[in-house]
C-alpha cells in the first residue's frame, strides 16, 4: 500500500456518537481496535446511562457511603474536579441531577418546571464530591455525577497517546468531530475542518495542524431539543452578562499540555471568561464563534486557518 492511501474503520454507538479511525501507510487494524476498545472502556466506567458503570454505582450510593473505584475512574473524577476548579464551576461533574431533568439527546428528553430545576440545582455542589483513598463519595443524598463533558475528550487524548506507542505512520482519530492525529499524513500537515454552527453539513473553516495534534469542538448545535420555537442546548450557560458562544474549538499539542478546560466549559461561560483562561494557558489556541456571528481566534492560528464563510466577522483574541 502506498503512503498516500488510507483505510478507515468506523465504530458506531460509542459514547452516543461515532468513532472513526483512519490509518495512512501500512494499516494495523489491531491498533484501530485498541483505540475503540479504550473508548468503550471509558464508557463502561463513566456512563450514567449504564446501570453497571462505576459512575452509576457512585450515584446510587450518594449520601450513603464512599464507593471503591478503579484507578481509571479515580483519575477521570480527579480531572473533572480540577476542571471545575479551573473554570470556577462553569464545568461541574455534579450536574447529573439537572442533566437528567432534561435528558437532552435521549429518547425521554423533557422540559422540567421551575420548581424541579430549583430543587436539582441545590444538588449541584462540587464541595460535596469527595475523592480520596481510591474511593468516590457524593455526600448529599440525591446527588449525581455526569461526566459527559469530559469523558470523550479524556478518551480521545489517552487513546491517541496509546496509538502513538504502537503505530508510527499517520493516523486520524475522529470521535464525533473531536479529532486527534498521530504521526504525519504522507509527510504533509493534517488539514481539519471545523463544522459551521448554523449550517448543517457545512464547514465554517479549515485549519492546518502544522504544530498541533488535538482539535476539539463543542457547539450548541450538537445536542438540543426544541420547545415552542426555542432551542435548548445540552450545555447550560452559567454566567450572566456574558457574550454567549455557539461554538468553541480548542487546538493544542498532546505532549505539551493536558487541557485544563474543554469546549463545553467555554460555551457555558462565554467569550470574556474564555479569554481569561487562554491567557493562563497560552499553549492552547482557539476559534470562538459568538451568537451574533463573529469569530475570535488566537494569534497562533491566524496563518493556519482559512474561513469558508465570508460573512463571518473575524477578530483576534
Amino acid at each position: 500500500m502506498k503512503n498516500n492511501q488510507s483505510i478507515t474503520t468506523i465504530y458506531g454507538g460509542i459514547m452516543g456518537t461515532f468513532l472513526k479511525v483512519t490509518q495512512y501507510g501500512k494499516p494495523h487494524k489491531k491498533v484501530a481496535d485498541k483505540v475503540s476498545d479504550y473508548f468503550q472502556k471509558i464508557e463502561h466506567v463513566c456512563s450514567r446511562f449504564l446501570e453497571n458503570s462505576e459512575i452509576s454505582c457512585i450515584n446510587r450510593n450518594a449520601g450513603v457511603g464512599p464507593v471503591s473505584v478503579s484507578p481509571l475512574c479515580e483519575e477521570i473524577c480527579l480531572e473533572a474536579w480540577k476542571e471545575t476548579k479551573f473554570t470556577e464551576g462553569a464545568f461541574n461533574p455534579t450536574i447529573g441531577v439537572l442533566s437528567s431533568l432534561w435528558n437532552i439527546g435521549q429518547d425521554n428528553a423533557g422540559f422540567p418546571g421551575e420548581e424541579a430545576i430549583k430543587a436539582a440545582t441545590k444538588l449541584v455542589d462540587i464541595e460535596a464530591l469527595e475523592i480520596k483513598n481510591h474511593s468516590v463519595f457524593l455526600k448529599k443524598k440525591g446527588m449525581s455525577i455526569d461526566l459527559g463533558g469530559i469523558a470523550k475528550e479524556f478518551a480521545l487524548f489517552q487513546s491517541a497517546c496509546l496509538a502513538e506507542e504502537k503505530y508510527h505512520e499517520g493516523m486520524l482519530i475522529d470521535a464525533g468531530g473531536d479529532i486527534a492525529t498521530v504521526g504525519n499524513k504522507s509527510g504533509s500537515p493534517w488539514c481539519i475542518g471545523i463544522q459551521h454552527p448554523r449550517k448543517r453539513n457545512t464547514l465554517l473553516a479549515t485549519i492546518m495542524l502544522d504544530n498541533w495534534d488535538m482539535i476539539q469542538t463543542s457547539g450548541d448545535y450538537r445536542r438540543f431539543i426544541k420547545h415552542k420555537d426555542t432551542f435548548y442546548s445540552h450545555i447550560f450557560h452559567t454566567v450572566k452578562d456574558e457574550i454567549p458562544l455557539i461554538s468553541a474549538t480548542l487546538i493544542f499539542k498532546r505532549n505539551k499540555i493536558i487541557a485544563p478546560f474543554g469546549g463545553a466549559a467555554c460555551l457555558a461561560s462565554g467569550l470574556n471568561k474564555v479569554k481569561q483562561w487562554l491567557v493562563k494557558v497560552p499553549e492552547i489556541e482557539a476559534v470562538l464563534i459568538t451568537y451574533d456571528g463573529r469569530a475570535f481566534i488566537t494569534k497562533g492560528v491566524q496563518n493556519y486557518i482559512h474561513f469558508l464563510d465570508d460573512t463571518i466577522e473575524l477578530q483576534m483574541l
